[in-house]
């Protein structure tokens, strides 16, 4: 894995243009059955994401640090709105099979880092509004 880059000053991120993309990300706890019911439903899943892939940003297997075992999945879907991020969602058989104890979605902003290709603002007074909801 490679090692962090650390910032100087003189390395300060470009401002790049906020990509205008709605994102959501799921993040999914596995049920006390998730090693079960993974290998159980692990072609259909693996069928279902390769067929959306496109819908993706990201996604993975999730595993709490140290630990080797998996604890959930997360996925991060390109969607207009919720509902049709959770269209693509629905149709895999980790959701319908009840795989995951806990799903919780939350829409995001990519704002900096190397993914984002430097950082969505100017200045803090460009983004002050955001910072409460606006």
């Amino acid at each position: 894995m490679q090692e962090p880059i650390a910032a100087t000053p003189s390395d300060a991120p470009p401002f790049v243009a906020k990509d205008e993309t709605p994102l959501f990300l799921f993040v999914c706890k596995d049920s006390p059955s998730g090693p079960a019911r993974r290998v159980e439903h692990l072609e259909g899943h693996l069928a279902h994401v390769e067929a959306n892939w496109r819908r993706y940003v990201v996604a993975g297997p999730m595993r709490r640090p140290g630990e080797t075992a998996l604890s959930g999945s997360y996925f991060l879907v390109r969607a207009k709105d919720a509902d049709e991020a959770w269209s693509v969602m629905r149709g895999d058989p980790y959701i319908t099979s009840d795989l995951y104890a806990e799903i919780e979605l939350t829409e995001i902003t990519p704002s900096i880092g190397l993914w984002v290709g430097g950082k969505i603002w100017a200045d803090a007074a460009s983004i002050a509004q955001r910072a409460t909801g606006g």
